[in-house]
């Protein structure tokens, strides 16, 4: 009898352990990478992109120019520091057009896409962190 229900419980243990490693084999194929689906994000139009693009640019300089008490050369001198690249218009596949200006002793930066005409404007930049499109 005892051997019986020790027979019994090792039956049990034998099942449980199946169904287990069932269920864990069943969540391991569930989770593989052909059933990952990325989160859905909001899509950006090209010229939001290329904005915000612009704003980042500008936030980079101002802060190279209170590091620094000037104003870069050149965009790329604010990469790492500031920036991880400077990155590409989104319509024309151009970097971002950069130009410095120094008169009477004031600087005066300009960050400005490589073709307006694509966003059906005739400017389209930032100066001294204000956003002009026209």
């Amino acid at each position: 009898m005892r051997k019986n229900k020790l027979l019994l419980l090792l039956y049990i243990l034998s099942a449980i352990t199946v169904a287990v490693i069932c269920y864990v084999s069943f969540l391991y194929w569930q989770g593989s990478a052909r059933n990952y689906e990325p989160p859905n994000h909001p899509s950006v139009s090209p010229q939001e992109r290329a904005q915000s693009d612009l704003q980042n640019l500008s936030r980079a300089a101002e802060a190279y120019f209170i590091k620094n008490m000037e104003y870069p050369g050149k965009l790329e001198l604010l990469i790492p520091e500031f920036i991880d690249q400077v990155g590409y218009d989104p319509l024309s596949g151009k970097t971002y057009q950069y130009s410095l200006n120094e008169t009477d002793g004031t600087s005066r930066y300009r960050i400005s896409v490589p073709d307006p005409k694509l966003y059906n404007a005739k400017d389209f930049y930032i100066e001294d962190g204000k956003l002009f499109q026209k």
